[in-house]
């Protein structure tokens, strides 16, 4: 993605921050999968918000925060109405209410499909556009029971072969979305000539 935003998108001011490990240690011992939702938001505000406070002293014109919500992200968290139930929470839907940045969602009353014919018309590249859905909050709700960096690094690994593999069956364009789900189980495999005892992946197509 950082390659995308400077050399296709060509974004002059971007800056990645890399706080991995805030976020494990957070989420440490952690089960509940709201409550990782719940932790993963509050900590993605807080990271959001030193580096805005840094930028700020050498860009003291920054005023907007433009976020990519759309529609069915509001009705997941039940910002659509007040009697709708929340089906589960988004990172990017928990702002403070001090915040002093506008917030921009142009896109929040669009679907998905209303959201890429948008960018065919603005003429943003094919795979940006057709890349599959992938969850704000990270990997962390791709993974049943607790976050471990080796959990994070092994599903990794597993949705990078999958999508390959898919890309190279030439099915992946017709296809909503596809990943992996690590499960806190082992079981016995067999590797070459040699037998294995490894955790299970399952796949989500």
């Amino acid at each position: 993605m950082q390659e995308t935003f400077h050399q296709v998108l060509k974004f002059e001011n971007f800056h990645y921050v890399d706080a991995e490990d805030l976020f494990l240690e957070r989420l440490k011992n952690i089960d509940d999968p709201e409550e990782k939702r719940r932790i993963i938001g509050h900590t993605f505000i807080e990271v959001f918000e030193t580096k805005t406070i840094e930028l700020e002293k050498t860009h003291p014109d920054i005023k907007y925060l433009a976020q990519g919500t759309i529609y069915p992200d509001r009705v997941e968290t039940s910002a659509t109405s007040n009697v709708s139930a929340k089906i589960k929470s988004h990172h990017n839907l928990t702002l403070p209410d001090d915040m002093t940045l506008k917030v921009i969602e142009p896109l929040k009353d669009l679907y998905k499909d209303e959201v890429r014919k948008i960018g065919l018309q603005l003429g943003l590249p094919e795979n940006i556009i057709k890349r599959h859905p992938f969850p704000g909050p990270g990997l962390a709700v791709r993974i049943i029971g607790p976050i471990e960096k080796d959990k994070l690094s092994i599903l990794r690994d597993a949705d990078e072969i999958l999508i390959d593999e898919i890309k190279k069956a030439g099915v992946y364009d017709n296809l909503w979305q596809a990943f992996c789900v690590f499960l806190p189980l082992k079981t016995v495999g067999i590797m070459g000539d040699f037998r294995t005892y490894e955790y299970i992946c399952a796949i989500r197509v």
